[in-house]
């Protein structure tokens, strides 16, 4: 049985879907839907945006209620979209890191636009900037998220939820700048990094100390 919620369990695990999950529960418990099936499997929708944690699902229940519901996107793992849409869905790759990372280049003070337009490149889907710009002030001032930037170089965004951090958007404008952002940015964390990208940028993260393990991946409505 699939309940409304206005609280989640504690998942201690640093997968992709967890954390967005979490860091949605964090930072917008007050407006974000929460939904518990059975007390194992984990759903949560913001903007029409929805992600779903499996745990031993009723996924004839759970088809019908994404029905009822009508998100305009879900992102879960493989064998979850897989079950609930067969191949009508966009594929990715979940990288997990645990290494120390260090940087000794610091990042600039730089400001929501500034960020916006250096990963404003081919490869990033964004949002419209003025919902961009909101969403990263508020989970920014709640302490949820951190950056690093250079400006006309690089840029990168990570969310956490204290377990885990997701790297949430990348960007070089210069050779070799990719890498300098990320270390940037996961050296302001002592915890294991998870970055979800498409296939043929994977080998950034392989030669990043980033390892594959497994695929997620998103449906959108209409598609």
């Amino acid at each position: 049985m699939i309940s409304l919620v206005n609280e989640i369990p504690n998942i201690s695990l640093p997968r992709a879907e967890v954390i967005k999950i979490n860091c949605n529960y964090n930072s917008y418990k007050d407006i974000a839907l929460f939904w518990l099936q059975d007390n194992k499997t984990v759903i949560s929708m913001l903007d029409g945006n929805m992600v779903i944690f499996y745990g031993d699902t009723d996924f004839a229940e759970l088809r019908e209620f994404i029905n009822v519901i009508s998100p305009l996107s879900v992102f879960s793992d493989e064998q979850t979209l897989t079950a609930l849409f067969g191949n009508n869905f966009h594929r990715v790759c979940v990288m997990k890191s645990e290494y120390a990372y260090k940087s000794n280049v610091p990042s600039e003070k730089v400001n929501s636009d500034c960020i916006y337009k250096l990963l404003d490149v081919d490869g990033l889907e964004l949002p419209a900037y003025e919902y961009f710009a909101v969403d990263f002030c508020h989970r920014l001032n709640h302490g949820h998220l951190k950056y690093y930037a250079r400006k006309d170089l690089c840029a990168a965004i990570g969310i956490s939820d204290g377990q885990a951090v997701l790297v949430n958007g990348i960007a070089s404008h210069k050779k070799g700048m990719g890498t300098v952002a990320l270390n940037g940015l996961l050296s302001m964390y002592n915890l294991p990094a998870i970055a979800v990208c498409e296939e043929r940028v994977m080998h950034f993260y392989l030669k990043n100390n980033f390892s594959l393990w497994y695929t997620a991946g998103y449906w959108r409505k209409n598609t």
